[in-house]
């Protein structure tokens, strides 16, 4: 019998752990003929990956697709999850496992970051922008950060693409942690730049405190200085990230 496991990332901030859980219901509804759907995460919260799986093989799953619910591909994505698909293939030597992919670099994601922009107050001026008509501000995407290459060189293309849908003058990334840029140098490069208006992105599913921090932050470099900063909505468990994360649960059954 067919399941799906969803593995999230876990937060000490149960709220986010809750708008996870509720962000999975809507893609397994997407789903209706898969009778096992279970949620776990990688730590910070229970289900923890073995708990989850053992819930799927206690309905009676022969087979188990594990979708992670990330957005880049590093540690967690290329070797937790590997091991603990590893571990369960040892203790269910009949159940098969497949595994799946993070969202990645999408399209979709794409939409949602120029839909983040217009949130926070920038105008779109049509679906391609002509490059001398894009307005003189920038955009700071923050992601999460990782000792991973392949996930901040990810970030830095969805940067890109960003720049080639939204009409911004530039877009530039900084990190939380793990690697560099840091928030603050990231922060202190626009404060040196050229442009008056700085949008401020968090690449991120969940803020925990981080947003009240980063609103904090802007709106005393605002005061000090004599540029405007916008902190944009965070990604969040959007919608329209649903129809990602269902396309890669569709992949990984052949569908």
């Amino acid at each position: 019998m067919q399941a799906i496991l969803y593995i999230g990332h876990g937060s000490r901030v149960q709220r986010g752990n809750e708008e996870l859980l509720a962000f999975v219901d809507k893609a397994k509804k997407k789903n209706p003929q898969i009778a096992i759907q279970e949620t776990c995460f990688i730590e910070l919260a229970s289900p923890l990956i073995q708990a989850g799986i053992d819930n799927c093989v206690r309905q009676g799953a022969t087979q188990i697709a594990v979708v992670p619910v990330l957005l880049l591909s590093a540690g967690h994505a290329k070797l937790d999850i590997p091991n603990e698909i590893a571990e369960a293939e040892e203790r269910y030597p009949e159940v098969t496992f497949s595994y799946g992919n993070v969202m990645g670099v999408d399209p979709a994601m794409i939409e949602l970051l120029t839909k983040r922009l217009e949130m926070g107050g920038l105008e779109q001026t049509g679906p391609t922008p002509i490059y001398e008509e894009r307005q003189p501000v920038s955009v700071l995407l923050v992601g999460r950060g990782s000792s991973d290459p392949d996930a901040n060189s990810d970030l830095a293309k969805i940067a890109r693409l960003l720049w080639e849908a939204a009409p911004v003058s530039e877009v530039n990334t900084c990190y939380l942690a793990a690697t560099h840029p840091t928030l603050d140098e990231g922060l202190e490069r626009e404060v040196n730049s050229s442009y008056s208006r700085v949008f401020v992105v968090p690449y991120l599913l969940f803020s925990g405190v981080l947003m009240r921090e980063l609103r904090q932050k802007l709106d005393e470099l605002s005061e000090r200085t004599e540029k405007q900063f916008i902190l944009c909505p965070y990604l969040g468990f959007d919608d329209q990230l649903v129809d990602v994360l269902v396309d890669r649960v569709h992949a990984l059954l052949g569908r």
